[in-house]
């Protein structure tokens, strides 16, 4: 893992807020660098909650500077924690949708890890290696699971 990025989010507990955007039965997805050797890692767009803001604005903030895009927060489907060495957060993921899907590579203010973003099927993001995506893909086992899924707990570390 990247040192800057253990330097800014570690040694603390974040609350992450990500949203799940479904364009034609495909998620969009960012690549993130610094977070294993590959340099690949493909999660929704989000990050953390700032003081003052709730996890739906900040989610709605979020994918205003990483894909450019406005979106409306629909529902809480997960919550996951996650802990991985000096990483320690709380992630909120939202079922979000806008009325374009033209998503643009944006930034990341903090600490630009941003590389690329796509659009990729259940079956896509499942054939990616464990360490190039969140634990969040393992608790669906089938797309309708997940557009189907009501709001539950995942304490999955790592």
């Amino acid at each position: 893992m990247d040192k800057a990025i253990q330097e800014l989010y570690g040694g603390r507990i974040r609350i992450r807020a990500c949203g799940i955007l479904i364009h034609e039965e495909k998620i969009l997805l960012l690549n993130h660098s610094g977070l294993n050797s590959e340099n690949t890692f493909w999660n929704m767009p989000g990050g953390g909650v700032e003081e003052n803001e709730t996890a739906e604005q900040a989610v709605a903030r979020e994918f205003r500077e990483e894909v450019g895009l406005d979106i409306h927060v629909e529902r809480l489907v997960f919550l996951q924690e996650y802990i991985n060495d000096s990483l320690h957060a709380i992630e909120l993921y939202f079922e979000v949708s806008s009325l374009s899907k033209k998503a643009i590579l944006g930034f990341d203010p903090e600490l630009n890890i941003l590389t690329d973003l796509d659009w990729k099927t259940f079956v896509e993001i499942k054939k990616l290696p464990n360490n190039q995506k969140s634990k969040f893909w393992e608790s669906f086992l089938t797309f309708n699971d997940l557009v189907s899924h009501k709001p539950t707990l995942n304490l999955l570390h790592g």
